[in-house]
């Protein structure tokens, strides 16, 4: 009997911490933070930058994820020629507890490449066609995210990711008219770690 009593007040005691761990996520859906990020970039050293985030839970296992990032020519560490910036929206699918949560992320995007072309954005004018430089690549954002909450509203937040970019390098013939592209995916170690608040 007593067995039975105390198998009855764990799980009781689970239901209770995991519907008060609900209902502090349902008063709470959107969070906003900021971050410190590095990544390792094919053909660069490590650059490193700051960003921004967004999300939305759906729910205590699947949030709707954003986050822009600014990688600075010469500043934080950094000594490139060219700045960077990066973009992702995707999903965060895991799950939490009162104090810490675990998830993996799918994040498509975009990655902006100073130093690299990858295409040439063309428009005819009167005088013949004018090709500009672009240097924004497709990239997916896909890892781990550890959380850890200090209060009801506060996030400390680690992400652990390959960040793939797909890098086209592309040479124009301005007299020829005609543009040649070669390239594909590399894999790029990126790191993070911010802070959060959920409202």
């Amino acid at each position: 009997m007593r067995r039975k009593n105390l198998i009855a007040l764990v799980a009781l005691s689970l239901f209770v911490n995991a519907a008060h761990a609900q209902s502090v996520l349902d008063d709470h859906k959107f969070e906003i933070g900021g971050q410190y990020t590095a990544i390792g970039l094919d053909d660069f050293d490590v650059v490193n930058g700051v960003g921004g985030r967004f999300g939305y839970n759906f729910n205590e296992h699947f949030a709707l994820d954003a986050e822009a990032n600014f990688f600075p020519e010469t500043k934080l560490g950094n000594n490139q020629s060219g700045q960077k910036a990066q973009g992702f929206v995707g999903v965060k699918a895991g799950g939490r507890t009162k104090y810490v949560g675990l998830f993996a992320k799918a994040r498509p995007g975009v990655m902006f490449i100073g130093e690299i072309t990858s295409g040439f954005d063309c428009s005819r004018t009167a005088f013949g066609s004018t090709c500009r430089p672009d240097h924004n690549n497709f990239a997916l954002d896909a890892g781990a995210v550890a959380e850890f909450y200090p209060t009801r509203r506060s996030i400390i937040r680690l992400d652990v990711g390959d960040t793939m970019v797909h890098i086209r390098r592309a040479m124009r013939n301005v007299f020829a008219g005609t543009s040649q592209t070669s390239g594909g995916f590399t894999h790029n170690l990126q790191i993070g770690i911010g802070l959060g608040y959920r409202f």
